[in-house]
């Protein structure tokens, strides 16, 4: 259950819960890290499955959103998490339902500052994927 929670804020939060994914992510950062002046500990935020509590965690968030194709800056890409939706909430028919679910509670998200677009997101992706657990239990 927790891999399952954990495994889903990985693509929409870009988010890890194995070693190597959570190095994957890392080397993901690294552009945004730089363009964001995050720190290495912003990039651990973001490779441990926290939520950003800065401005400069928002920002690294919404930049990674965007390279993975969850954002365009400006508002939630139901597309691009569907596109990921399988490395998101797992492969087959159930699973797919539950990324259909989440994509359509986060669609409506939109915001003129990406950087709190970002957080939005992470938030809208986290409720739904607990949402889903917790029908799951």
């Amino acid at each position: 259950m927790k891999s399952f929670y954990l495994i889903g804020l990985l693509l929409v939060l870009a988010l890890a819960y194995s070693k190597a994914d959570k190095q994957m992510i890392r080397n993901a950062a690294q552009a945004c890290k730089a363009s964001e002046g995050a720190s290495d500990e912003d990039v651990d935020v973001l490779a441990e499955g926290r939520m950003p509590e800065t401005q400069t965690q928002k920002c690294l968030f919404s930049c990674v959103q965007v390279q993975f194709g969850l954002s365009d800056g400006k508002k939630f890409l139901k597309e691009g998490f569907l596109k990921h939706s399988e490395a998101i909430v797992g492969s087959g028919e159930e699973n797919r339902r539950k990324a259909e679910e989440i994509a359509a509670e986060c669609e409506k998200i939109t915001n003129e500052d990406r950087c709190q677009l970002g957080a939005d997101i992470a938030e809208c992706i986290k409720q739904g994927m607990e949402k889903c657990v917790s029908k799951d239990a």
